[in-house]
């Protein structure tokens, strides 16, 4: 019996950690308008939760099926809302310095604050590195 568990226990530890982390998908699809590389790499800034009810008006990056759906360009230092409808943690992280990077749980919201000036910002997921996306600022 305790071999048994001894050869059984990794496997089924292993299995429970692949089903936490979420379903990553494999398919190079699963990104936004836009693909692109870059530096993945993850800063400590706090995300903020908002309530899921949206003013009117306001717009939104929306995370579903491990893709990022954005509303267009945003305007220097416009407050965006990310709303996660997945399953999965994900994130909006820019993908040089630290621009942006913003933790959204499942189901909930997060908002953070596009940079300052004029550009192209490329983005990704740090949890689904698969999931990429670009943020025009105009």
């Amino acid at each position: 019996m305790k071999r048994v568990l001894t050869l059984v226990l990794p496997i089924l530890l292993a299995a429970f950690a692949l089903v936490a982390c979420g379903n990553d998908s494999d398919d190079s699809s699963a990104s936004s308008e836009s693909e692109h590389g870059g530096d993945h790499m993850m800063t400590d800034m706090p995300s903020m939760s908002m309530p899921m009810s949206m003013p009117a008006g306001a717009r939104e990056i929306v995370i579903s099926d491990f893709k990022y759906t954005l509303p267009g360009t945003f305007a220097p230092g416009e407050q965006v809302t990310v709303r996660n409808d997945d399953t999965a943690e994900h994130t909006v992280t820019a993908d040089t310095g630290d621009l942006f990077d913003v933790e959204v749980e499942p189901g909930a919201t997060a908002t953070f604050t596009v940079p300052g000036q004029p550009g192209t910002f490329a983005f990704h997921c740090t949890y689904h590195p698969n999931m990429v996306g670009t943020l025009e600022v105009r």
